[in-house]
């Protein structure tokens, strides 16, 4: 069930992310994404015969064709700005569902399927992804300007299982003028998964000229 009083209109996309709880939403867009993320597990998980993947394949060419007439640029395209929902809109990463949030931690979590799957377990190359979506968003919020990832570093301690609850966790630990430190922690119940530290750099003047702030 959507929370209208939190809900943002999810037909105008903007930039600033208001990093906050993610709630459920049940509109037609949201469902969209869903379905496309579906369909990228089944693909992933099948084994079709030729006929039934050149079916396949005419069907989401048909797709699309459907929706190539409503091509926006980056600026007013839906697509990872769906600041309220877990996923953002987006289907490159897996879903992060924030939790908790406050001006200098965050806690999320994610459960990642076989579209995403390294040989039975989490692709080592996913974990960054979810690292960068939290550290990133949390050194970006609480009214900071924005920044950009100047590195992140990932420590892999165990297998990160697939279709299993991941918990994870991110903190601001300092900042040095335009620079801000954050560590991120991965966690499988009681075990360490991965940990993570990064840098983000607060943009000068000159280089938000194509950030817009609307």
């Amino acid at each position: 069930m959507t929370d209208s009083s939190t809900m943002i209109d999810p037909w105008r996309p903007h930039w600033p992310d208001p990093f906050r709880p993610t709630i459920e939403c049940d509109d037609d867009y949201e469902a969209l994404v869903g379905a496309l993320r579906d369909v990228q597990e089944a693909v992933t998980r099948s084994r079709p015969t030729p006929e039934v993947a050149a079916f396949a394949c005419d069907t989401l060419r048909r797709v699309r064709d459907l929706l190539s007439p409503f091509e926006v640029d980056e600026d007013d395209q839906i697509a990872g700005k769906r600041w309220e929902t877990a996923g953002k809109g987006h289907a490159l990463a897996p879903v992060l569902h924030i939790d908790e949030v406050t001006d200098t931690r965050a806690v999320a979590h994610v459960t990642v399927g076989r579209f995403h799957s390294g040989r039975y377990a989490m692709n080592g190359g996913v974990t960054p992804l979810i690292f960068d979506e939290l550290l990133a968003r949390l050194a970006n919020s609480a009214g900071r300007p924005w920044g950009r990832t100047a590195y992140l570093n990932v420590d892999y301690r165990a297998p990160a299982p697939l279709h299993e609850e991941l918990i994870v966790t991110a903190e601001l630990v300092g900042q040095q003028g335009r620079k801000r430190f954050l560590r991120g922690a991965m966690r499988h119940g009681d075990r360490l998964v991965a940990e993570a530290e990064g840098l983000w750099v607060e943009l000068k003047p000159d280089q938000t000229q194509n950030i817009s702030q609307t």
